[in-house]
């Protein structure tokens, strides 16, 4: 009797186990998929305001036209919309100009 019990007690808490273990690595890979992509956006971002703030007039073309498209189609990641405002307002529309 006490080996049954045993086992059923061991099978229960393996199973416990796995779903607990299974919960926290798609929580994990969400959370690492997230990061990934905010970062992406960053580097994105980066190389535009480099290219935007370039002396030569045609790199500047070429990054508010990059700007423009990234904020078209890009999906901006969770907590990034005020670097996406400041990509629209000051980059995109000149809004930002004196």
């Amino acid at each position: 009797m006490a080996t049954v019990v045993a086992a059923v007690v061991t099978t229960g808490l393996t199973l416990v186990v796995a779903v607990v273990g299974g919960v926290w690595v798609v929580v994990r890979w969400r959370r690492d998929v997230a990061r990934e992509e905010r970062d992406r956006y960053w580097t994105r971002l980066t190389v535009v305001f480099e290219l935007i703030t370039d002396r030569e007039v045609g790199r500047r073309e070429i990054g508010r036209g990059l700007a423009k498209a990234m904020y078209e189609m890009q999906k901006v990641p969770r907590g990034e919309e005020p670097a996406a405002k400041v990509l629209e307002e000051l980059l995109i529309d000149g809004r930002g100009r004196t």
